[in-house]
């Protein structure tokens, strides 16, 4: 390395600074970086989607909002799925217009933040209509110490209306 030239020295350099800032790594599909649970809930959607197909490679979805499935056909002539995210709701609808990109279809889009599949469908005059479905059980996790508060909450509630008296055979039995 020492008889390399001085450019070529900066160049390796600035590419090990960047694999250590992004946390890059060969192996296809592995996201960069540790993912929220949100972001795996969506990559776990994508495996489902592509019913056993592999998934080449997951792109942006570190802080997306919205995430597309797509189909991409290689120049070998493979066709492999990609995910993508996009950080808002009018880079969704420019992604999936017809025409917008070439040698891809669109296989299904998702909501990141809300753990929604999205359809996406075209009107008449060509505008992109998006319907969110119903939430993924387990998208949205619900931090425990939440959980105990409402369970406790609830409990709480509860005990406020339940009768005094006893059980089956207390005071106010009969009246």
């Amino acid at each position: 390395m020492a008889d390399e030239p001085e450019y070529l020295q900066r160049l390796r350099r600035a590419q090990e600074e960047r694999g250590k800032k992004e946390g890059t790594g060969q192996g296809g599909a592995k996201a960069t970086g540790p993912q929220s649970l949100q972001e795996q809930e969506t990559v776990r959607w994508a495996k489902q989607l592509a019913a056993g197909a592999e998934l080449r490679s997951i792109r942006n979805l570190a802080g997306a909002r919205f995430a597309v499935l797509v189909r991409l056909q290689s120049a070998s002539g493979v066709k492999f799925l990609s995910v993508d995210g996009l950080p808002s709701r009018a880079a969704l609808i420019e992604r999936v217009k017809p025409g917008a990109t070439v040698g891809e279809e669109l296989v299904g889009a998702y909501e990141v933040r809300g753990g929604r599949p999205v359809t996406v469908s075209f009107d008449l005059t060509g505008q992109v209509l998006l319907k969110m479905g119903p939430p993924r059980p387990g998208a949205n996790p619900v931090d425990p110490e939440r959980m105990i508060r409402k369970a406790a909450a609830i409990a709480a509630e509860q005990a406020k209306l339940k009768p005094k008296g006893g059980g089956p055979g207390g005071k106010n039995r009969g009246r």
